[in-house]
C-alpha cells in the first residue's frame, strides 16, 4: 500500500489547503498524475505544470524499510577523507555558486507560510507604520530567502545576511535587488568566524545550513547564534530530516558516510540529516525557548526521470526570552 494518505489541491496559494487527509489513496498514481499533468496553477520554466504540494503520511512500515537501507551502510570513510571535506568545505560552496549563479537553490516562498511572525509584523505594521523590523539569514546564499521576503513586505527596514562561501555573496551582491540602503551581506563562517556586527535582527533564519556543518560543531554554532541574538526575537530552522530519500540514497551508494546520519555528496557538499527530538535537544540546550518543531513529509516526482522521492524536512521555530 502506498504511505501517500495527504493530498492538497492545486491553488494560486501554492495548495496549502489538504483536500484529503488520514485516507489511503488506492489509486495513488493515479491521482498524482492528475495533479501533476491536468493542473491549471501555471507553468515552469520548461512549460510544464506546477508540482503541487503533496504530503504523505510517515509510519512504521516506511521508517523500518528507510533504517534497513541505512544500517546495511556500515563503512565510514577515513579520518583524513572527513578532514579534507572539513578543511574545504568553503571551496566546494564556491565553486558550487560560481557554476550555478543563483539558480542552485529555489527562492523559498514558503517561508510566508511557515513563519506566523511575518503576520504579526505585517498587523503590527498595518497598525503603526513607523514599526519596522530586521531580519538576518544566515548562510544566505545567494539570498533565496531575503530577496522574496523584502519583495513581499515592506515592514523590513533592514535585511541582512551572511555566508561563508565569498562567491555566494558577490552573486547576491550582483543581484539588480540587492538595494545597500536596505541590504547589507558580508563572507562569515559560523564555525570559525564571530558573527557580524549588524543589528540584532527581530527574525533570523538557519535554513539548510546547520546540516552542512560538522556535528560536533552543531551545538557551538546554536549557542553561537543565540548569544548573538537579542531578547524578544525569533530564529527560524529548516533543513533535512532523518530517513530523507537523500539518506536513503547515499546509504544505497555506499562510501558516501562521514558519521551516523552525516554523509558526503558526489559535489563534496556534506549533508546531515536530524531527528525532531535531536532539533529540540539542539536549540534548547543552546538556551533557546521552543515554540514549535515538526516533521515535513513530501512526496517528489521527478517527471522526466520518474523518480519518485519521498522526502523528510525538519523546522523549528525559537525564541529568545
Amino acid at each position: 500500500m502506498d504511505p501517500i494518505q495527504k493530498k492538497q489541491k492545486i491553488e494560486e496559494s501554492d495548495g496549502d489547503d489538504i483536500i484529503q487527509e488520514g485516507e489511503v489513496d488506492e489509486n495513488f498514481q493515479q491521482r498524482v498524475q492528475k495533479l501533476l499533468y491536468e493542473t491549471d496553477n501555471g507553468l515552469n520554466l520548461y512549460n510544464k505544470p506546477v508540482m503541487p504540494l503533496i504530503y504523505y503520511e510517515f509510519n512504521e512500515e516506511i521508517k523500518q524499510q528507510a533504517e534497513e537501507v541505512i544500517n546495511q551502510d556500515t563503512t565510514i570513510l577515513p579520518q583524513d577523507k572527513y578532514e579534507k571535506y572539513e578543511k574545504e568545505a568553503s571551496k566546494i560552496w564556491d565553486k558550487i555558486y560560481r557554476h550555478h549563479q543563483n539558480n542552485f537553490f529555489k527562492d523559498r516562498h514558503y517561508l510566508e507560510r511557515e513563519i506566523p511572525e511575518l503576520n504579526h509584523f505585517k498587523d503590527s505594521h498595518q497598525k503603526d507604520e513607523t514599526k519596522l523590523y530586521v531580519i538576518c539569514e544566515m548562510g544566505c546564499g545567494v539570498g533565496n530567502a531575503l530577496f522574496p521576503l523584502k519583495k513581499n513586505y515592506t515592514f523590513f527596514k533592514k535585511v541582512y545576511g551572511f555566508d561563508f562561501s565569498k562567491r555566494a555573496i558577490d552573486v547576491l551582491k550582483a543581484n539588480e535587488l540587492y538595494d545597500e540602503t536596505v541590504f547589507q551581506a558580508c563572507v562569515c563562517d559560523l564555525v570559525l568566524d564571530p558573527l557580524p556586527d549588524f543589528e540584532r535582527p527581530d527574525l533570523g533564519t538557519l535554513i539548510f545550513v546547520l546540516s552542512a556543518i560538522s556535528p560536533e560543531n552543531h551545538l557551538m554554532v546554536v549557542r553561537k547564534i543565540f548569544e548573538w541574538m537579542k531578547p524578544g526575537s525569533v530564529l527560524y530552522f529548516r533543513d533535512y530530516g532523518q530517513y530523507d530519500f537523500g539518506q536513503i540514497n547515499l546509504s544505497k551508494k555506499k562510501n558516501r558516510k562521514l558519521k551516523d546520519n552525516f554523509y558526503v555528496k558526489h559535489d563534496g557538499v556534506r549533508v546531515y540529516y536530524f531527528s525532531n527530538q535531536e532539533v529540540t535537544s539542539l536549540f534548547t540546550t543552546a538556551g533557546f525557548k521552543q515554540l514549535d518543531v515538526k516533521a515535513h513529509y513530501r512526496y517528489i516526482e521527478n517527471r522526466k526521470t520518474k523518480v519518485k522521492m519521498y522526502r523528510v524536512w525538519v523546522q523549528g521555530r525559537f525564541f529568545k526570552e
